[in-house]
């Protein structure tokens, strides 16, 4: 997991999220909000997207949180 700030200045936690049919989620949850947003991983096992994750700089962390979409849990 890993905090950050977003260009308004609110704080923001990232984690993986290990999906059904290999899929891994990149999930964005606002430290004050209820505002989750979802990237999807171009990873084929958790393992590749936590060491994908973890190579992220702060940069591309922010700028895969401003790709993210809403969160639907059910979709």
């Amino acid at each position: 997991m890993r905090t950050f700030i977003d260009p308004q200045g609110y704080g923001w936690q990232a984690a993986l999220l290990d999906g059904s049919y290999g899929n891994v989620t990149l999930l964005f949850s606002p430290l004050r909000a209820s505002d989750i947003r979802q990237y999807q991983m171009p990873a084929d096992t958790m393992a590749e997207a936590e060491e994908q994750f973890a190579d992220l700089s702060d940069a591309e962390l922010l700028d895969l949180w401003e790709r993210a979409s809403p969160w639907s849990p059910g979709a």
